[in-house]
């Protein structure tokens, strides 16, 4: 009998913990049973069990008083924020960050095994629901988008031919939601500074912030709630002196606005910066451990000697377009791609589009269904609008797996509808569920741009009564040299990029609008170069070739449709 007690609290051990377990035990031991053969043996593991438990306190008290966190606090707009450095000597690049409740993890693990120079960097955040019974092991697609952001904000920084594979994971450890705070802009942060923990980068930590603006009153870090009301939504990465990343929704806003909000947003972000090189410093004058900064540092020389076949490509091709001002395929820098626009091709469903640029072919459809027909997303509230974005193998004539670009089409897809959700019309006006499905038939390029226009088209093909007109189109940037100072020199902007010059140029820049202002824009800069003058000039000429798309836009179809089903529908709801 005492060997079937002690088996079933050894089971009981794994999943309740030590001090539970000694409260299993006094049970078994005091039960009426307590005379039993083996009650003195169950005694003794108990004692043995509480020395042992009382041993790894000490032990781990100790530890903590010889190795005190290393803690620095700042203040971003109406929020405090304090970073901590974890002195773990399994996962080097540990970093906490806390605001408003919220705390979020970033460990960062290097590893020169197997190196994949293709996808030498990965980045995952997860969302810990540690309310839930059941969780599937699937990222949701706010997962995905927040890990997708994380990339981008951290890729420029290595540089070419990093011979290492280096692995990202951020974890959202405890949320407060009466603060609502942001775990995206929180795990930026953690990351920035346990990447500048292993000194691996040689660009230094990033700053980052978000922008909004309530009323005409510009909001420093807004709340999630706070963004929900707010008419612009400017999130903005960049080192001291230049832009890394950008990622706006707004209503229609002027190129001076944003040029204005992007200057006031480097210089809210430097904030970030200081408190992470002071945290450094911190670190290393408390711990006094150089040795594996001596390690990454070599690691980070050698890596600045690889430069790769795909960048001596990429400076040919820029070396030609700057000195004969024509590209590889006849354009001039400023040209924009033959346009088809072709509104209601598939006849018998609400509204469809076929949008080509170039090469790159885009297939729309717009669905309208019941004011009950809604997607409920993650933990947002529910959906009346969503679009759905398709980027099969068969389009860029590439044999690959099906399941690995999910990462690719949720990113593209979610800057779509960005760019739509300004001209959608309130639930009040139309109550109607709205599904956009596109589905790109073949690509070189400016594929998420060119969805932009055909689902704009498909929309008003099905009678959604929108505003206007969406138009988008991707600003590239090539370069042969630079100065002594970082900064770039004899650059030229391009216009309507195609796919090889996204992929060897210096920035990928995507701009959707109407005639009235900018609805959406994602920055993606392919090193720390970047300036935010170059930008100013970016969004002038992309300014220009909005207008010639909004023109052969409105040629294919000027205003929604007239349709009867939408009366017949709100019938059937009454």
């Amino acid at each position: 009998m005492a060997l079937s007690i002690l088996r079933s609290c050894i089971k009981s051990r794994l999943t309740i913990g030590v001090s539970r377990q000694l409260i299993v035990l006094e049970s078994k031991v005091t039960c009426p049973e307590r005379h039993a053969p083996g009650a003195e043996f169950l005694m003794r593991v108990a004692s043995k069990i509480r020395a042992f438990s009382s041993f790894t306190r000490r032990t781990r008290t100790r530890s903590n008083a010889l190795n005190p966190p290393v803690i620095e606090a700042f203040q971003l707009g109406s929020s405090i924020i304090s970073l901590e450095m974890i002195d773990d000597e399994k996962n080097h690049g540990s970093v906490l960050c806390h605001m408003d409740g919220t705390t979020v993890r970033s460990k960062i693990i290097m590893s020169h095994d197997k190196y994949n120079d293709d996808n030498f960097l990965q980045v995952y955040y997860d969302e810990t629901r540690y309310g839930e019974r059941w969780r599937s092991h699937d990222p949701t697609d706010r997962e995905i988008m927040c890990s997708h952001i994380i990339d981008r904000s951290i890729r420029p920084l290595f540089t070419a031919g990093f011979p290492a594979n280096v692995m990202v994971n951020v974890c959202v450890l405890k949320t407060n939601w009466k603060h609502e705070a942001d775990a995206e802009l929180m795990a930026i942060i953690a990351t920035s500074a346990a990447l500048m923990k292993l000194n691996i980068t040689q660009a230094g930590p990033i700053g980052v912030i978000r922008i909004g603006r309530i009323n005409e009153n510009i909001t420093i870090n807004p709340t999630i709630d706070e963004q929900r009301r707010s008419d612009i939504n400017l999130l903005y990465v960049c080192t001291r002196q230049n832009p890394i990343m950008a990622d706006l929704v707004a209503s229609e806003i002027s190129e001076s606005d944003l040029t204005a909000n992007l200057k006031l947003a480097q210089l809210e972000a430097v904030k970030c910066i200081d408190s992470q090189v002071k945290l450094r410093e911190r670190y290393q004058m408390d711990k006094k451990d150089t040795s594996n900064s001596k390690n990454f540092q070599d690691t980070r020389t050698q890596s600045s000697n690889h430069s790769g076949r795909e960048v001596a490509l990429g400076q040919a091709h820029c070396t030609e377009t700057i000195s004969d001002v024509n590209r590889f395929d006849g354009r001039s820098i400023h040209q924009i791609r033959p346009l088809h626009c072709e509104a209601g091709y598939l006849h018998t469903l609400h509204g469809s589009s076929l949008m080509s640029c170039g090469e790159t072919q885009v297939l729309c459809t717009a669905s309208i269904g019941k004011p009950g027909e809604t997607q409920s997303v993650d933990v947002l509230p529910r959906k009346s609008f969503r679009v759905d974005y398709d980027f099969p193998p068969f389009c860029t004539n590439h044999i690959v797996d099906i399941f690995s670009r999910r990462w690719l089409e949720i990113g593209d897809g979610m800057f779509t509808e960005k760019a739509l959700l300004a001209v959608i019309p309130s639930q009040r006006d139309f109550p109607y569920a709205i599904h956009l499905n596109s589905e790109v038939l073949a690509s070189d390029g400016s594929s998420s741009t060119t969805s932009v226009c055909g689902g704009s088209i498909a929309l008003m093909d099905a009678g959604v009564p929108i505003k206007s007109h969406v138009a988008g189109v991707s600003i590239g940037l090539v370069t042969d040299m630079e100065t002594s100072n970082g900064q770039l020199e004899n650059y030229r902007i391009i216009t309507d990029t195609s796919g090889l010059e996204n992929d060897l140029g210096e920035m990928d820049f995507k701009i959707a609008g109407t005639r009235n202002g900018i609805t959406a824009i994602q920055l993606d800069a392919k090193s720390t170069l970047l300036s935010l003058d170059v930008i100013g000039e970016a969004l002038k000429y992309g300014r220009q070739a909005h207008l010639q798309i909004l023109d052969h836009m409105e040629q294919a179809i000027n205003s929604p449709k007239e349709t009867s089903y939408y009366k017949e529908r709100r019938i059937e709801d009454v």
